[in-house]
């Protein structure tokens, strides 16, 4: 019989026990791996919108850590308290301490309040400037009613502010200084109008243009629309072409002239009549002031036609060219015969609404409020032209124009002030034509104190019977007050004489 050796039987155990898991030596038990320690996840979200703050520091310790895509990060928890801080680019730090680990979830918020800078923008003379847009590192806020305004998440910087109209400003702040108080000022507008006609000839175009070169004339008040209707630059308005109002015969190329008026450094204003519209309203007379005698459309002396303010319907289309010209590159939009009609048989106009005074004020101010909503958020200022007599008047004239309740809805208000349209005796003046200086000083003055809001006065000054020293001298006035003005010239006339170089 053959004898194995035990070698070979020891080398056989041990192999066997190798090869299954299930033989177990005597006096061993089976352990299980220790489990791993739990994680903490620490999120950091904004107070202001509960975003996540992705990139946001975390100190854990001696620990630094930056939070994911996720505004996360990930702690071991060793069961004892954790004490961290986190802290972001236009944040206050949070500090706090984990003391239990959330069995549930694992992760806790950290909740970081931004940094508000707080300020306000007033104009020269402290009057609190609404609507106005403030930008620091990115961040946009708009002032409201008080002038107020708040940038969450604020980094020290330049803080630009920005309104129709006005001078772009900006100041420096430090990230610390409360209450910061950014003062504008108006755009100091010296202008002339520039008729439809006048600016669809090449050759009068240029010498306007060398005549604003070589003065201090800084802006041009172009037509759009004037005061018969005739319309005079293409356009996308399907109504000009339907109802006649392209005037063909004279059409500018506004392309050339809002570049022309870039390149020469000229402020651009473009002019759109309202409600006076002769065309429109014989297209569409259901929009129009009936006569409530005749039965027909009412007239003025001159035989045109105007739309009824009360009926919105009639608001469409010069609010559409409104819209157009901001749209093509103009900076401001000037309503021009923004009013109920004058000179004529106002006593058998016949409205949709109701004719009484505080209805056509309404009417007026709720237009240029809707002007004002389409237009200041292209970035476009909203001028309103008034007559000059309501600045020293205890009633609308008749024609829904009141400086106290315009104003606070517009950006310009401008008050023609053309001496020879005022009565003989009016101001204590014999003649007023005679008493320019007298009477635009006497003027501005009165209605000064009516202005509310933020509107910038800016007055219509005549050269028709004055002489270039009166001119110049109605301009002083205007002027000595911190104004800006612009000359009406009904066929775009202007010399050397009343213009300062």
């Amino acid at each position: 019989m053959r004898r194995i050796s035990p070698l070979i039987i020891a080398a056989a155990l041990a192999t066997s026990a190798c090869a299954s898991s299930a033989v177990l030596v005597a006096g061993d038990a089976a352990l299980n791996p220790d489990p791993p320690a739990p994680v903490l996840r620490l999120e950091v979200v904004a107070a202001d919108d509960q975003s996540v703050v992705a990139g946001a520091s975390v100190t854990v310790g001696r620990e630094a850590l930056t939070t994911d895509e996720a505004g996360a990060v990930e702690i071991e928890w060793k069961d004892e308290p954790i004490q961290f801080a986190a802290s972001a680019p236009g944040f206050e730090t949070s500090a706090g301490t984990v003391s239990v680990y959330p069995e549930e979830t694992g992760q806790v918020a950290v909740v970081l309040d931004p940094l508000v800078l707080e300020g306000s923008v007033v104009g020269p003379d402290g009057r609190a400037l609404s609507q106005t847009t403030v930008t620091l590192n990115g961040r946009t806020a708009v002032t409201d009613d008080t002038g107020t305004f708040t940038v969450s998440r604020a980094l020290a910087g330049e803080v630009s502010a920005e309104r129709p109209a006005w001078e772009p400003t900006s100041v420096a702040w430090d990230g610390e200084t409360p209450g910061l108080v950014i003062q504008m000022a108006p755009r100091d507008i010296k202008a002339l109008r520039v008729s439809g006609d006048k600016a669809a000839d090449p050759a009068v175009w240029e010498q306007l243009l060398e005549l604003a070169d070589s003065s201090e004339v800084n802006a041009f008040v172009v037509d759009t629309k004037d005061e018969t209707g005739w319309v005079f630059r293409e356009t996308e308005v399907p109504l000009v072409e339907e109802i006649g109002a392209l005037n063909t015969n004279f059409l500018y190329d506004v392309d050339k002239v809002i570049a022309d008026m870039d390149a020469h450094g000229l402020y651009k204003i473009t002019r759109v009549t309202t409600f006076q519209d002769n065309f429109l309203a014989r297209a569409k007379p259901e929009l129009a002031i009936r006569n409530e005698v005749t039965g027909g459309l009412w007239q003025n002396d001159k035989g045109i036609r105007w739309l009824d303010p009360t009926d919105r319907n009639s608001w469409e289309y010069p609010l559409s060219l409104a819209v157009e010209s901001c749209e093509l590159g103009f900076d401001e939009i000037q309503f021009d015969y923004i009013r109920f009609p004058s000179d004529g048989p106002v006593a058998e106009a016949d409205t949709d609404g109701d004719y009484a005074e505080s209805n056509r004020t309404a009417t007026i101010r709720a237009f240029l409020e809707e002007a004002r909503s389409r237009l200041n958020p292209l970035g476009c200022a909203v001028a309103a032209d008034i007559f000059a007599i309501t600045l020293t008047s205890d009633w609308d004239e008749g024609i829904g124009q009141r400086p106290e309740v315009l104003s606070p809805v517009v950006d310009v208000l401008s008050p023609m002030i053309y001496t020879y349209t005022f009565g003989r005796g009016w101001g204590g003046f014999d003649d007023p034509n005679e008493h320019a200086v007298e009477l635009v000083s006497l003027t501005l003055d009165e209605g000064a104190q009516f202005l509310q809001g933020s509107a910038i006065y800016r007055p219509w000054i005549q050269t028709w019977q004055l002489n270039a020293e009166e001119i110049m001298s109605v301009q002083q006035v205007a002027e000595d007050r911190g104004l800006g003005w612009m000359i009406w010239s009904a066929n775009t006339v202007y010399d050397s004489s009343f213009l300062r170089p």
